[in-house]
């Protein structure tokens, strides 16, 4: 572990603490006698020296145990463990300090009182000494970690906002926009009933989409209505040259997802295959478990928009936001098969 300016601040800090506790001590209980002011900063200039050594120690070992506690025994889930861990160890670490130091400075100039004395009285100060500064450490590594806490959480904030806001704009794609006022067009020449089907359709999408923009989840059947109604303009523009299948268990329709999770999927299947009466495109949406699983057979256009993965990637970002498991894509045997997770309600 490396000495760092805020370690080496605490050793200081440590050092004239001790040294003045120490000093103030012997004072009262009249191990010394203390004539002036002047003469307690003397002692104190002078101890401090060999008091850094003894904080040096505490500081240095108490961080190497709350380190290694923080990895083995986090407060959230193991507060009890923890805590009586941490308190055998801040006082084992006093103790062996304290008896180790006290045994060179008797060894150097013993002391006048008997040394098992000496040896309780330091043991004791060193302990209560530890375990304020195991507190401040502690204190201050909360405060830390809340403060990395915070500005992780808005910056996952502001990336979530993107993320919605770039979700919008991909959504209110020209391309479907025009395409679909193309077939609008020509249904309204030749099928008006069919053309109202198609305007109701169309106007339920943008809605919804504009509606759910700034929600974090939706209920699974909401999402699946709303697919329904992307399939249908779909299956208008290319008749016989999409085929779908939706498969969805009852008590999984409340579950949840990310808001135009399953269109974005969707769109990814349309946007990069074909879909010709010869070479029709199949999409299966079905429940499996916690997870919707769709599918589609592949069979890439010859020229492929270069925002392949964006959307695909746009979704996992928001699933790690919002549960911290991400969807899974797998391309296989001219296959494509997305799997999503479920989301149980609260």
């Amino acid at each position: 572990m490396k000495i760092t300016k805020k370690i080496s601040l605490y050793i200081i800090i440590s050092a004239v603490v001790i040294q003045s506790i120490i000093i103030s001590y012997n004072n009262f209980t009249g191990f010394i006698n203390i004539q002036s002011i002047s003469e307690f900063f003397i002692r104190l200039l002078m101890g401090s020296l060999f008091a850094s050594i003894a904080s040096f120690y505490l500081i240095y070992f108490n961080f190497m145990m709350i380190d290694s506690l923080d990895r083995k025994y986090n407060w959230k889930d193991k507060l009890l463990v923890r805590s009586v861990v941490e308190l055998i160890g801040t006082i084992f670490i006093a103790l062996s300090g304290g008896i180790f130091i006290t045994l060179i400075v008797n060894s150097i100039n013993e002391y006048d009182t008997p040394l098992h004395w000496i040896l309780f009285t330091n043991g004791t100060i060193a302990i209560v000494i530890n375990i304020i500064i195991v507190i401040i450490i502690e204190g201050v590594n909360s405060f830390i970690r809340s403060q990395k806490a915070l500005v992780a959480a808005e910056k996952l904030e502001k990336e979530n906002l993107e993320i919605r806001l770039e979700t919008l704009k991909n959504q209110l794609n020209p391309h479907f926009l025009f395409n679909s006022l193309n077939v609008l067009t020509s249904l309204i020449e030749s099928d008006s009933k069919k053309a109202t089907d198609f305007v109701d359709e169309f106007s339920s999408i943008y809605r919804y989409t504009l509606e759910v923009i700034d929600k974090r989840v939706m209920p699974l059947r909401d999402e699946i209505e709303f697919a329904k109604s992307y399939l249908y303009l779909q299956s208008i523009r290319f008749e016989d040259a999409v085929k779908t299948e939706i498969n969805i268990e009852n008590d999984k329709m409340d579950y949840l997802v990310p808001p135009l999770a399953v269109q974005t999927l969707l769109e990814n299947a349309f946007k990069h295959n074909k879909a010709t009466i010869e070479t029709p495109l199949f999409i299966k949406i079905i429940s499996e478990g916690d997870y919707l699983i769709i599918i589609n057979n592949y069979q890439p256009k010859a020229k492929s928009d270069s925002s392949h993965r964006v959307g695909l990637e746009n979704l996992k970002k928001r699933y790690e936001y919002i549960c911290g498991e991400s969807p899974t894509f797998i391309l296989r045997d001219n296959e494509f098969k997305a799997v999503i997770p479920l989301i149980k309600p609260e």
